[in-house]
């Protein structure tokens, strides 16, 4: 199968046409500006503006973020009411002002960048974001977008260097040799790039986005080894910034349709298996989220099924495939779209709009297209035992202590049931096992994940197809997988509150 022919799929109308999308969401601020222009007179200001602006300077302005912050906020008040918000609305519309300016100097640089001389672009500035610097731009903008940042996140974003510059832009040629025409479609919904410090607020967060905050995706610099993750991760938020865009102008979601981006959200229904859930449940997904991580998880198995084919031939220049910070194996991102296409159906059919269905089966016809050995429907065996996995080499990490090592140690025995169970279930025997985790000693972390690992092998070794094991379960009988998960779950909620105990780590999601 020629895969790279999907990269022309990827990029058709409606869903995958960038400039057919920008289009939209272009008009339905334009909308926006009109219905706020009664009451705030920056916006008329900056409708006329854009009336006469050139197609690039528009394209800047209206994808600058503090602008579109901006107005959602006071489309908000007059919609919703009175809010908590980062801008005061005297702010919103002093920024809309300032924007209105900038415009009518035909700029093709957007608000924030300041002096467009020093700018520092990933690609071609027609159409790929900047890289932004804290007080790059040195006027109230700079500042009001900073303030925000900083209120936010709880963590402001560092200045890029030359090696932070020169990685990204390693990650974006790779992209451009693997998947040129969706990633240039993705980051043209893109216009500023963000390097935190992953540290304090930063900490744990590879790369981000926020409906919220739109036009900005936040990158974790520690992370900038490897160009092949610097490319994953382009894509992964880019991918995201797409969406957005297209929700603004379309019934993703039912609630869409009342052209407001603050409605109350949903109940988080979805659970993301193969992330660690944390006391908060980080892991339960609402439609809105599980939509975005299904939109990014086919584009993600199609870039990363690119990567492994042409690894050899790409090495060279871009170093191996399997460096620290690796791509996500394809044959995940496969999974974990299969998986998040059955939830939606499932669980937020009656949440998603029009166009949130019809996306679902666009996306959805091209996963059975791309994908010539999907999981068995309903299946999870693999998805769980994926965060089994995770959680031990993050394990493997954590500082020892006595209060962790007895935790382990109980686990350890508590989950060595459990596998017996599964086994007796299924009518295998158990093979030799490492040994246990003590409570004391500096071994306890590594015993455990060995552990783990033993467990994890012999199960999805065991199941006839890899990805269940109930085909094998004595009827009638308790379902494997279900003991399995249930083990899993226990176990994750225990982690939990031992980290959030003194001494304890918390880490945050995973996506």
């Amino acid at each position: 199968m020629d895969l790279g022919a999907f990269d022309t799929t990827l990029s058709r109308k409606p869903f995958g046409d960038s400039p057919y999308v920008r289009d939209q969401m272009h008009l339905a601020f334009k909308r926006r500006l009109e219905g706020l222009g009664a009451s705030v007179p920056a916006a008329r200001h900056l409708l006329t503006a854009l009336q006469r602006a050139r197609p690039r300077t528009e394209y800047r302005a209206l994808g600058d973020p503090l602008l579109r912050q901006a107005v959602q906020q006071l489309l908000a008040l007059e919609t919703v009411g009175p809010r908590r918000n980062s801008l005061s609305p005297q702010l919103c519309a002093q920024v809309i002002e300032a924007v209105s300016q900038h415009v009518e100097t035909g700029a093709d640089h957007g608000p924030l960048q300041g002096d467009p001389a020093g700018a520092r672009w990933l690609g071609d500035p027609s159409d790929t974001p900047w890289i932004y610097s804290p007080g790059q731009d040195g006027g109230p903008l700079g500042e009001t977008f900073d303030r925000f940042v900083e209120q936010q996140f709880a963590a402001g974003l560092e200045r890029p260097d030359e090696s932070d510059l020169a990685r990204l832009r390693q990650g974006y040629r790779l992209l451009g040799e693997l998947l040129p025409l969706t990633s240039r479609g993705a980051l043209s919904h893109t216009h500023l790039i963000g390097i935190t410090s992953g540290t304090d607020a930063w900490e744990g967060k590879a790369s981000s986005s926020q409906f919220t905050v739109v036009g900005i995706v936040f990158l974790n610099r520690k992370l900038l080894q490897n160009p092949w993750w610097v490319a994953e991760h382009l894509l992964h938020e880019a991918l995201h910034q797409k969406l957005y865009d297209f929700r603004h102008a379309h019934s993703v979601l039912v609630r869409d349709l009342d052209d407001s981006a603050h409605a109350p959200a949903e109940v988080r229904r979805v659970v993301s298996l193969w992330n660690v859930p944390g006391l908060d449940g980080s892991n339960r997904w609402n439609a809105h989220r599980t939509m975005a991580a299904f939109h990014v998880y086919v584009h993600l198995a199609l870039l990363c099924s690119l990567a492994e084919q042409n690894a050899h031939r790409l090495r060279d220049v871009h170093g191996p495939l399997d460096a620290p910070s690796p791509m996500t194996p394809s044959r995940k991102a496969f999974e974990r779209a299969r998986y998040l296409a059955e939830s939606l159906r499932a669980e937020c059919w009656d949440e998603l709009g029009l166009a949130g269905r019809r996306l679902v089966d666009w996306l959805g016809a091209v996963l059975d297209a791309m994908d010539q050995t999907p999981p068995p429907p309903g299946s999870f065996l693999h998805l769980v035992l994926d965060r089994y996995l995770k959680e031990a080499r993050r394990l493997r990490k954590a500082p020892a202590s006595d209060d962790l090592a007895t935790t382990l140690a109980a686990l350890g025995r508590s989950e060595a049931e459990t596998f017996r169970a599964v086994l007796s279930a299924v009518g295998a025997e158990a093979g030799p096992a490492p040994r246990p985790a003590q409570e004391h000693g500096t071994g306890s972390h590594a015993a455990f994940a060995q552990q783990r690992h033993h467990i994890a092998d012999t199960l999805l070794r065991l199941a006839p197809n890899g990805y269940s094991l109930d085909p094998l379960c004595r009827t009638p009988g308790p379902s494997a997988d279900e003991m399995v998960r249930a083990m899993v779950e226990a176990s994750s909620r225990e982690l939990a509150a031992s980290s959030a105990r003194p001494g304890g780590r918390r880490r945050a999601p995973g996506r």
